[in-house]
């Protein structure tokens, strides 16, 4: 599937990103001709999540011939050192030369399944980097991430807070045969306190993941049973899940956040269980 970014690669028009004077940005992008594209990404504020999508849109018109790289950002200093691959898809900000187009895609961050990326490109792009690197987990296992953190008590509430507890009733029952489970949150308290009677039920074991961002990743990509959030951690944790295990049954809700385009989730591969509602 291609994006409108190959086509813009081989010309010398093209958006630019600007974080500081918008029309001085536009007259030094007038200036830039070369065959390079740099996805550029803002100085702070964005996580693994984000940065994974950024990676996966250069890995996939690199693919296809196109020079695209990311620049790197705070933050990705550690992904970068534990998945090596993605070096070769980034520029240091020293690296980034004048003649390099700027791209960015501010409303929709390249996480659009289906138009930003196809299944064959995400997974191609998931085995260069991930394979190797995950371990399967017991296949008796259920995973169940529940993203809290800043998406509650904060200004950040109104655009992403749902109804967490209906939510994961109702996907629990989805895997009535489940007997182990993991959680794996950023607030393993609340969880504890409002949801560890219905994970119990029926269920001979509920464990609770400490929170370190590289194992729960990887706890999510090596599980083979998964109910997910509405975060992009989530749903790269159910994108590695799904290309590196043939069996992977992935359970998300469908609202991800309210936005001006709507609150349904555009990164879910629609082959996963998307469950209505909750919102």
């Amino acid at each position: 599937m291609k994006s409108p970014l190959v086509s813009q690669a081989k010309r010398a028009a093209h958006r630019t990103i600007d974080f500081g004077s918008h029309a001085l940005g536009n007259a030094l992008d007038r200036l830039r001709r070369g065959d390079r594209v740099v996805l550029c990404t803002p100085p702070t504020g964005m996580r693994l999540g984000n940065f994974l999508y950024l990676w996966l849109n250069a890995h996939l018109h690199q693919a296809e011939g196109a020079d695209v790289m990311v620049r790197e950002s705070y933050g990705m200093a550690q992904w970068l050192q534990r998945f090596p691959a993605l070096r070769e898809l980034t520029l240091a900000p020293r690296e980034v030369r004048f003649s390099d187009r700027r791209e960015w895609d501010p409303e929709w961050l390249y996480q659009r399944f289906g138009v930003d990326f196809g299944r064959d490109q995400l997974h191609a792009f998931v085995r260069e980097v991930f394979a190797g690197q995950v371990t399967h987990g017991p296949p008796a296992r259920l995973v169940v991430n529940v993203r809290r953190g800043d998406f509650y008590a904060t200004q950040f509430e109104a655009k992403h807070g749902f109804q967490i507890v209906p939510y994961v009733q109702a996907a629990l029952k989805l895997f009535p045969e489940r007997r182990d489970v993991l959680v794996v949150s950023d607030d393993a308290e609340w969880c504890r306190t409002r949801l560890d009677r219905m994970l119990r039920d029926g269920a001979e074991q509920v464990d609770y993941a400490a929170p370190d961002p590289l194992r729960n990743l990887l706890a999510l990509a090596g599980s083979h049973s998964l109910i997910g959030a509405n975060s992009t951690f989530s749903y790269w944790g159910a994108y590695i899940a799904d290309a590196l295990h043939d069996d992977a049954r992935i359970v998300m809700p469908r609202f991800h956040a309210r936005m001006a385009h709507g609150s349904d989730a555009y990164q879910l591969d629609p082959s996963w269980t998307a469950l209505d509602g909750f919102a």
